[in-house]
């Protein structure tokens, strides 16, 4: 069995972390049924150019796994660590809207607690079972074959990206809210990049993703209320901006997570919350139905 993270961290969003079942309590309708909304969304020209912005994401997306594939070809360890690295910021924006093609997002991105057996089920794949196979094992040959797979199912995201279907207001929204909870509720606490230790990365990227998303619905956020979205701009400049001593000018790399002490991890959960909340507030002003609250 495959766990839906994003259906998990909406229980955790409203207050505690219940059975995979309770996430219908939460939904305020199926997936299925928010796709079909599209039809009528009233913010289909902002779907429209968020959408714009993922797909050329992906298409930059695809030479860097495809360099990942030749630095592990290569038998250099060093050499496939740092293409890792440059692999992951890509992905780690785009995943803002992975309820839209859950299976291709498990197959990149999934790690092992969302697998049945964990690291023993072959299902396991993607950017995670390279981290381990080359950060904690040290085993380049093994991670060939992950890499090949890899490329493939970005191959995939491109075309699920094309299904114009399968994206709405509602759904992407409940995208960046449950994205920017992830930060804060599972991927700081429970170590995102445990052996890469490049967490701090993956945190950026996933703020860089959902502002891109927001950023089409600005103009009408101001329209209805200019507090709440000077509010969203705001709290993602400041999420940004406490990230920012951990980065080198032109480094894609961050300072090891690990080397942050307690109180510089609870810095970035105080402003990734911030932002979170901002982001429920606006899609109640744009009268967005959604699944989180504040």
């Amino acid at each position: 069995m495959t766990i839906n993270r994003r259906k998990i961290l909406q229980i955790a969003a409203v207050g505690g972390l219940g059975t995979l079942a309770a996430s219908s309590l939460i939904r305020p309708g199926s997936s299925k049924e928010l796709i079909a909304a599209a039809g009528r969304d009233p913010y289909a020209a902002e779907v429209d150019q968020g959408l714009r912005y993922f797909r050329q994401q992906a298409q930059v997306q695809l030479p860097l796994v495809e360099d990942l594939v030749k630095a592990i070809r290569s038998g250099n360890l060093e050499n496939a660590k740092d293409a890792y690295v440059k692999a992951r910021p890509p992905y780690e924006q785009i995943e803002t809207y992975a309820a839209s093609f859950e299976e291709t997002d498990r197959d990149i991105d999934a790690r092992p607690s969302a697998f049945d057996g964990g690291e023993d089920n072959p299902e396991f794949k993607g950017f995670h079972r390279i981290e381990v196979l080359l950060y904690r094992e040290g085993n380049v040959k093994a991670a060939l074959p992950y890499a090949k797979e890899l490329v493939e199912s970005v191959k995939t995201l491109i075309k699920d990206l094309d299904q114009r279907q399968n994206f709405n207001s509602t759904l992407n929204f409940e995208g960046m809210i449950a994205l920017a909870t992830e930060v804060v509720a599972k991927k700081i606490c429970g170590e995102e990049e445990t052996w890469s230790d490049q967490s701090l990365l993956i945190f950026s990227d996933n703020w860089i993703g959902i502002f891109s998303q927001y950023a089409p619905y600005s103009a009408k956020v101001a329209d209805k209320d200019p507090s709440v979205n000077e509010e969203v701009k705001a709290a993602y400049k400041a999420a940004k901006g406490k990230l920012k001593p951990y980065f080198t000018q032109g480094e894609v790399a961050a300072q090891p997570y690990s080397s942050l002490d307690i109180s510089q991890r609870k810095d970035i959960v105080d402003v990734g919350y911030r932002f979170r909340r901002a982001l429920v507030r606006a899609a109640k002003v744009l009268e967005i139905p959604v699944g989180f609250e504040v």
